[in-house]
């Protein structure tokens, strides 16, 4: 009797997609727990790439807590950063985003993907380089929407925006059908597009990138950034989105189990590095420039995540890099 019901249940057409995405799932945990039991290592062994939380929290203030103004064989372009941020201060004052989402604009700050500091900043750099072409690997659906409503609204539609992602759902939930018309979806994994295409990119185009912020065999990480990166033209701009200074993650993601290791390989990939600059860090300056950003562009720091000397200092993670 109870299998016929659970049968007729499952039959209903509005519960169907429900238990089928169930099932999914449970088949993908099924998945998982094989291949941890199958793992050689646990996680937290030296030859793991998770690390014991043990030897983290042992470590806490020297991990999360050193704030070095300068990193061994990077050049953090200070003077060009503050440089940058002056020219940022008129459109600043001229973005058009509220913290919830209001008639004629698709994006909006109060999200948790894609937030203030973040926002602002993508939107600075198109006003301030007028890029032709934007190429997203990744994505979080509300970068899409900033990209889509600054093209609109300052660049007079003269931009080409292309979203490389295997798994739109998020886009798809903020934009209509005819909004969607407005770039070009490539349903594929990174990995699965061939090097020829980013050749498209020119002189202060932009590649921006959000990830899995996994380095691992076959990743979208080292795609980009073994092969990706070093066929781009030169003057090229490149957005990494999560990327904090110095090259650390957030104590908080760190002890709720998000392991990332992007950030890592990046630093090692900027380091003794002439043909990458840093054009601009967001998070590096709003640690040391804080009382500047107070000033000039206190959205800036909302969203905030953590603090550091007193201040809340946090309100999203990019770097900014150019192919020289």
């Amino acid at each position: 009797m109870k299998k016929q019901l659970k049968k007729a249940i499952r039959s209903l057409p509005y519960l169907k997609g429900i238990y089928d995405q169930l099932d999914d799932y449970s088949n993908q945990v099924s998945i998982l727990t094989k291949q941890l039991v199958d793992l050689e290592v646990p996680p937290g062994h030296f030859y793991s790439p998770i690390p014991s939380f043990q030897e983290v929290r042992s470590k806490e203030k020297e991990i999360f807590e050193n704030r070095p103004r300068e990193i061994p064989g990077i050049n953090l372009n200070e003077e060009k950063q503050l440089k940058l941020f002056g020219s940022f201060k008129a459109y600043y004052d001229e973005q058009p985003f509220s913290s919830h989402k209001v008639k004629g604009l698709r994006y909006y700050f109060e999200n948790y993907l894609y937030p203030y500091s973040d926002a602002i900043f993508l939107y600075c750099m198109m006003r301030h380089y007028q890029p032709q072409t934007v190429i997203e690997i990744g994505g979080s659906g509300y970068s899409s929407c900033l990209i889509l409503d600054t093209n609109e609204r300052f660049l007079d539609e003269k931009l080409s925006c292309i979203c490389i992602e295997p798994h739109p759902e998020n886009i798809f939930a903020l934009l209509n059908e005819k909004e969607e018309t407005k770039f070009q979806l490539i349903r594929k994994h990174v990995q699965d597009v061939e090097l020829e295409y980013f050749q498209q990119l020119s002189h202060n185009d932009i590649l921006f990138i959000d990830s899995t912020h996994i380095s691992k065999i076959n990743s979208d990480v080292n795609y980009i950034l073994f092969q990706v990166l070093p066929s781009l033209k030169s003057g090229v701009l490149i957005h990494f989105h999560d990327v904090f200074y110095p090259f650390e993650y957030p104590k908080e993601w760190v002890y709720n189990k998000r392991v990332w290791n992007e950030m890592y390989t990046l630093r090692a990939f900027l380091q003794y590095n002439k043909t990458f600059e840093i054009e601009f860090f967001n998070t590096f300056l709003q640690y040391f420039y804080h009382d500047l950003f107070v000033a000039e562009m206190p959205l800036c720091l909302k969203g905030v995540n953590y603090e550091w000397n007193g201040h809340h200092t946090w309100g999203g993670g990019s770097i900014w890099l150019r192919k020289m």
